[in-house]
């Protein structure tokens, strides 16, 4: 220190003394933590993958990051051994029959009439209506007498038959409804009826597009060849599960930006209440409109969410489904009959008794494609409807769609990678009317076009709109962000649409350029981000830490690498400690994407499918730093049985990384 210094700093006083010396001494510590975080960032990459990261600059890097990026869908086959090996196992055409035993179904339904077998059309029956009490129960209302041919007296009713050993049958359609339908429609009619069209929607749980060419090959064909069905190539999802996929079709809404209506979160509500359906806007236009599901005690909108607080539809299915589903001898039947049947008679009904009404109706059927189960049964119910559909020359003003919320999501196919992608890329088959097509002479060509685009659900929504000829606005505005959406019979999506511009999560976008990590369980950034995905796991189930055991990694047994497209890696900014803000303008930046982890938890045995997003960054000192951060919740690719039967009332969305620390009796398959 020079003697002019030394005086200057006497004169200082002792406080602003002690300030710049504790200022010298932390500049000091932060350049030796800033050496030794860049030293362990550096160090803490292996090898291999520094190796890894200049090949593919080498080679993909550049050819990315400078093309337009289009999405292009993957070539997947239909047929190859693996899938051929494991088929699921045939069902005979007479398995309700058989499983059914004695219970033959002894009435039948037509045209809201009730007809009884003739061996049994001079006995006694009383029929005991199905009453909404709230979207998660129902039950009986008093019972009347019930004669061959009568009218029903409700949407749903249980009919008891006098004779001993006949058990008790529950049937479906409304007699008296076009009562209610005209009074709920007296706040709207169709002012202009010309332009309103029919739609069908036909939803089946857990089908790929390709699965649907497998396993409903004679359904397939004849909305290809008879009904001219467009099937749309890059139709992807938005996020997990079948509510991620229905929300947006009939809401518009995303899963991830609706308002919280989730049972067990403060200030949850019913959806009703918190969101606008397309049923709503179909009634007020003079619309009947009907909605049903299968499997109902697992419902879409129930299981997780609060549900409706009124009944959404004129003919709602649900109340009669739950009591319906109490009464079958499985899954599958009703009786002898297939399930799935019941259903779909139902729709029938409907055209049947409104004629001049324009009608919407949404269906959708699990019992069979949920367990990736042999969907032939399935294919020659589909068939006969199909072919109903023909004779009644209803494709002459009503489109018909045949759709899916998502690929199986267990499974051998989906534990490859061919299976990711197609869980990715479910059913959308879409028959316009020939009205629509006189009435919009490019609609066929438009949505042929479109077929070969990157599209979701939320485009799917503004189509239903225009398909049953609805007006509806160009953008969504949803969690404060703006979602642009397409009718894909009117406009044109553009080709350099990606996965970010339509809203879809990095982790469902089958977009993405993957490059295989050769052994990941030595690999130590797969490794590293296979942690962090557990971590937040177990961030997850902190708060019920007292019903539910901390997971920990087992191994990483496959691990996939992308890189980003510019305008992701722009949108994907953030501004939080986890995350880097970068950009394609950033220099620093050697690599940015994804890793797409296959991992095992201990000691729940769970097989789990996470994405993580990386980022591979240049300091100013040329040293690499590594950043962590989640895309999405993880998935699990295997049953967990019971494991998680603690927290199914107080939380139901941890099931999947929740091992309840006592009464445990099912381990995963």
């Amino acid at each position: 220190m020079s003697l002019k210094t030394r005086r200057i700093f006497k004169r200082l006083t002792f406080n602003t003394r002690f300030s710049l010396w504790s200022l010298v001494i932390l500049s000091i510590a932060c350049l030796s933590c800033t050496a030794t975080i860049l030293w362990f960032f550096n160090h803490a990459l292996p090898s291999d993958y520094m190796q890894y990261a200049e090949a593919l600059e080498e080679e993909h890097f550049n050819a990315i990051i400078n093309s337009k990026r289009n999405c292009q869908s993957p070539n997947l086959p239909l047929e190859t051994k693996f899938i051929h090996d494991h088929r699921p196992v045939p069902m005979p055409a007479d398995f309700c029959s058989k499983a059914g035993g004695s219970a033959e179904n002894w009435l039948r339904v037509s045209e809201s009439r009730v007809y009884l077998k003739p061996k049994f059309s001079g006995s006694s029956c009383t029929a005991e209506p199905v009453v909404w009490v709230d979207d998660q129960s129902s039950e009986f209302g008093s019972a009347r007498p019930l004669r061959s041919g009568d009218e029903l007296p409700s949407l749903g009713f249980r009919a008891s038959f006098a004779r001993p050993h006949q058990p008790p049958q529950l049937r479906l359609l409304r007699s008296e409804a076009s009562d209610v339908v005209c009074s709920r429609q007296s706040r709207g009619s169709p002012t202009d009826s010309s332009e309103l069209g029919n739609v069908i929607m036909l939803g089946l749980d857990s089908l790929s597009r390709l699965e649907s060419l497998r396993s409903l090959p004679r359904a397939s064909r004849i909305m290809q060849d008879r009904l001219g069905a467009i099937t749309l190539q890059q139709y992807n999802i938005m996020g997990d599960g079948t509510p991620a996929a229905l929300l947006p079709i009939l809401t518009g809404v995303r899963e991830a930006d609706m308002p919280e209506s989730r049972k067990g979160f403060a200030g949850a509500r019913f959806l009703d209440d918190s969101l606008r359906w397309i049923f709503q806007d179909l009634r007020d236009r003079g619309f009947v409109t009907l909605y049903g599901e299968e499997q109902s005690a697992y419902g879409t909108f129930q299981l997780r969410f609060h549900g409706f607080r009124r009944e959404p539809t004129d003919f709602y299915l649900r109340p009669a489904l739950l009591q319906q589903e109490r009464l079958q001898t499985n899954a599958i039947c009703i009786g002898d009959e297939i399930a799935s049947a019941r259903m779909l008679s139902t729709v029938k009904d409907l055209f049947t008794l409104y004629p001049d009404r324009p009608k919407f109706a949404f269906t959708f059927f699990s019992s069979l494609s949920h367990e990736n189960q042999d969907l032939s049964p399935m294919d020659a119910e589909l068939v006969k409807f199909l072919d109903w559909f023909e004779a009644a020359n209803l494709s002459s003003n009503t489109s018909i769609i045949l759709m899916s919320d998502h690929g199986q999501r267990h499974g051998p196919l989906r534990n490859s990678m061919q299976g990711k992608l197609e869980e990715s890329l479910p059913l959308m088959s879409i028959a316009l009317s020939r009205q629509l097509m006189s009435r919009k002479k490019d609609a066929a060509e438009m949505l042929r076009t479109n077929a070969n685009r990157l599209t979701t659900p939320v485009d799917i929504h503004r189509t239903l709109l225009n398909l049953s000829g609805l007006r509806d606005s160009t953008t969504l505005a949803a969690g404060g962000a703006s979602l642009t959406s397409y009718s894909l019979i009117d406009e044109a999506v553009p080709e350099t649409r990606s996965c970010s511009d339509a809203g879809i999560p990095t982790h469902w976008c089958s977009c993405l350029r993957l490059k295989k990590i050769q052994e990941p369980s030595s690999n130590e950034l797969a490794v590293r981000a296979a942690r962090f995905a557990v971590n937040q796991m177990n961030s997850a189930t902190e708060p019920f830490r007292h019903l539910c055991h901390e997971l920990q990694l087992g191994n990483v047994t496959e691990a996939d690498v992308s890189l980003a497209s510019e305008d992701l890696a722009r949108r994907e900014r953030h501004v939080s400690w986890r995350y880097v803000a970068y950009n394609a303008e950033n220099s620093a930046l050697l690599a940015a994407g994804y890793l797409t982890l296959r991992l095992v938890t201990e000691p729940n045995g769970g097989l789990f499918e996470a994405s993580v997003q990386f980022g591979l960054q240049r300091s100013r000192f040329g040293n690499p730093l590594l950043l962590l951060s989640s895309t999405s919740e993880a998935s699990r690719i295997n049953r967990y049985g019971s494991q998680a039967h603690c927290v199914t009332e107080v939380a139901p969305h941890l099931r999947k990384f929740c091992l309840c620390r006592t009464g445990v009796s099912d381990s995963p398959s």
